[in-house]
């Protein structure tokens, strides 16, 4: 098993330009914008519901702070360091990731639509029912995150790192996760129709009743994983290896199709070649 995170670095500096508009009663603590905005770091500040959309906060120290309800749209947070914040709810679409370090943080609910976040951090997070769909997290960190009913759909997650996570019944559709490791992730009643995994490890995965529709699987690793239930019809196994894998029938590998480099569990299965 891979080790529990604990611990947040500080990262650091920014330029922040105009933060707080209206009037009435907020969450935010009014000093504490003016912080980030003097210092270019805030941490364990209570910026929840703050007004912070299309800003520059690349860099910014933002570890374990409040920032609930937060509009964060279309703001850049590269390299910024919100390890540990608090997000729930948080609007963060088309706002720039790269790199930013989201580790250990609670991202419930968070909408991340169409945002660029290559590299991003997110070991540890939970992000239960973010929507992040059309998102890009190319080589993106997700060792042991939470992302049940996340949706992931068109997202570009090619080489990101998902070993342990937990998927269950995230919308995968479409998505582009060549080379993704998601070795003992769970994957239970996931949506992966046409997604495309060629090379992708896959190795004691549980993808129980998941969804695998036209989806892609050439050369990937399919050894010792739980695909009790999980629908392949017309997916693509092409050199894949299925060797030790658990729960699955005969009968699921009718529709699919693969070739002579495909490793099936043994001599009972019969695989049709694609064309």
């Amino acid at each position: 098993m891979i080790g529990r995170f604990r611990g947040f670095a500080l990262v650091v500096p920014v330029v922040l330009a105009g933060v707080i508009a209206g009037s009435g009663v907020s969450a935010f603590d009014a000093k504490q914008v003016g912080q980030l905005h003097d210092t270019n770091k805030c941490p364990r500040c209570d910026l929840g519901e703050a007004k912070l959309k299309d800003l520059d906060l690349q860099g910014a120290d933002l570890a374990r702070a409040d920032l609930v309800d937060a509009d964060l749209k279309g703001t850049n947070l590269s390299g910024a360091d919100l390890s540990g914040a608090d997000l729930r709810r948080a609007d963060l679409e088309k706002s720039t990731l790269t790199n930013a370090n989201f580790v250990g943080a609670n991202g419930a609910g968070v909408d991340m639509e169409k945002s660029i976040a290559d590299g991003i951090d997110l070991s540890g997070a939970d992000f239960r029912n973010a929507d992040i769909g059309e998102s890009s997290l190319v080589s993106a960190l997700l060792v042991e995150a939470d992302l049940g009913g996340v949706d992931l759909k068109r997202a570009d997650l090619t080489g990101a790192d998902m070993r342990e996570a937990r998927l269950e019944r995230a919308n995968l559709e479409r998505a582009n996760m060549r080379g993704v490791n998601l070795s003992q992730a769970d994957l239970t009643r996931a949506e992966l129709d046409r997604a495309d995994l060629t090379g992708a490890d896959l190795s004691s995965a549980v993808l129980k009743n998941a969804q695998f529709k036209r989806a892609n699987l050439s050369g990937a690793n399919l050894t010792e994983a739980d695909l009790s239930g999980a629908v392949l019809k017309h997916a693509n196994l092409s050199g894949a290896n299925l060797e030790g894998v658990r729960g699955l029938k005969a009968r699921q590998l009718e529709d699919a199709c693969g070739d002579e480099k495909t490793r099936l569990p043994d001599d009972d299965f019969v695989l049709a070649n694609c064309r």
